[in-house]
């Protein structure tokens, strides 16, 4: 069953804290994962892990345990390291985090475009928006993404088979350009994906025994950050490594077959952040997933993955939210969103909307949730200076990835996902997340 929460509970609930894979990695051949696809919504918590908050739609003043961390609507308790920097945008973060007054966002005064409004926030927020390459061979899309965001994640480009489709040879020409167009526009760049089960070449999924998969991963990761290097600080290091029966996160939550997994077992993860560490000793290292905004059971045992990478020692700065909201993935509300995100905030860590879209396929979410959802979502965030960004998959939805993929029952047709039209206006979804961005 489906619970789509008030916006006037969230609000409450804001005041109280201070006022794609089987539907994860988006992209064209972006799609993975296993499990029927499903509309449940934000489920409650089963053996992955302590249940934490309250579930959509219900009051803020629920309280939970969360792996031996209390949350709670109020967002108290735990350890939160809030430091914010300038443009940047990435307030907290990394490991090793101490404890701190948590406090919240001030909006700007008024703004007129998603960007400036994220620029103007104290401490900033970054908008960024997933580019393709193709994109940039329309002026209208080019115009649009540069005047709205000030952050890039490359949709298929970056990822494994793009960059290096034989062993040891690296192909960057469609990578490069995206980079180069987004620091020509004042963008920063989110490196997307350096380990990833999907979208592999032929000949790293069929690589096996742990020194030959350890090697791949190695040379992978040293020279994708080294051609990168000092364009580059921020990356999605591991992605979508957690696998549960249904993608909506309900169901058996479990670390994910692959050729990385199989050869290596859970320590693969450790290994990807330590050599991107050794690399490049100033990046933001991310951990990214699908249908983990939620406080359902996948939520639930990454949290418990993360928290011990974290007393582990391991280079983590931050976690991904993907938040693909809408078939085949779960439906996610604010109070739940703002008490995950807390959650692993207080591990000392960035928290970050990774990569959002929020899809009417199937009539499954109604245009009046979807509205909801996008605000009372980006509220969330907005609200905590340890949400660092928010990056939109796309950037209309004639081009949205979800439109010719079968998982999200649109058969072809409009997703309706984002935020502008096929004719790049902006839709009434905009107006929603520049209201939460201006505290409205």
């Amino acid at each position: 069953m489906r619970s789509a929460p008030l916006t006037l509970l969230l609000s409450a609930f804001l005041c109280a804290i201070g006022c794609s894979d089987g539907g994860g990695d988006g992209g064209e051949g972006g799609t993975g994962g296993a499990g029927a696809a499903g509309s449940t919504g934000s489920a409650t918590s089963g053996t992955g892990g302590a249940t934490g908050g309250a579930t959509s739609g219900t009051s803020g003043a629920t309280t939970g345990s969360t792996g031996g961390v209390t949350t709670s609507a109020s967002g108290t308790g735990g350890a939160t390291s809030s430091t914010s920097t300038g443009m940047d945008g990435t307030g907290g973060g990394g490991t090793g985090g101490g404890p701190s007054t948590p406090r919240t966002r001030t909006p700007a005064a008024s703004a007129s475009s998603l960007r400036e409004a994220g620029e103007k926030a104290n401490p900033p927020i970054l908008i960024g928006a997933a580019i393709s390459g193709g994109g940039l061979n329309d002026n209208r899309y080019k115009s649009v993404a540069a005047a709205e965001h000030n952050y890039v994640t490359a949709e298929n480009e970056m990822k494994w088979d793009a960059l290096e489709p034989n062993p040891g040879q690296f192909s960057w020409g469609a990578a490069d350009n995206i980079v180069n167009w987004a620091r020509q526009n004042n963008m920063k760049v989110k490196g997307h994906t350096l380990v990833w089960h999907n979208q592999l070449p032929g000949w790293a999924n069929s690589l096996s025994g742990a020194a030959a998969v350890e090697q791949a991963i190695r040379r992978h990761i040293e020279n994708v950050m080294g051609h990168f290097k000092d364009r580059i600080n921020h990356w999605d290091v591991v992605n979508e490594a957690v696998i549960t029966n249904s993608d909506t996160g309900v169901g058996n939550p479990r670390m994910r077959p692959s050729v990385f997994f199989n050869a290596l077992g859970e320590r693969y993860l450790d290994l990807a952040f330590q050599i991107a560490r050794e690399q490049d000793p100033t990046a933001k290292l991310y951990y990214n997933d699908y249908s983990i905004d939620a406080l359902n059971e996948k939520a639930d045992f990454v949290y418990e993955m993360v928290k011990g990478m974290v007393e582990r020692g391991v280079p983590i700065d931050g976690v991904g939210f993907q938040m693909h909201i809408g078939p085949p993935n779960n439906e996610a509300g604010g109070a739940d969103v703002a008490a995950n995100l807390r959650r692993f905030a207080d591990l000392g860590l960035e928290v970050l909307i990774s990569e959002m879209d929020i899809n009417r396929c199937g009539g499954v979410v109604t245009a009046e949730e979807q509205l909801t959802y996008y605000h009372d979502i980006v509220a969330a965030c907005f609200s905590m200076p340890e949400c660092t960004a928010i990056t939109f998959w796309g950037i209309n939805d004639g081009r949205s990835w979800l439109n010719s993929w079968s998982g999200a029952l649109c058969n072809g047709q409009s997703s309706q996902s984002l935020l502008f039209d096929d004719q790049y206006q902006k839709k009434a979804t905009y107006n929603r997340v520049l209201d939460a961005l201006l505290g409205r």
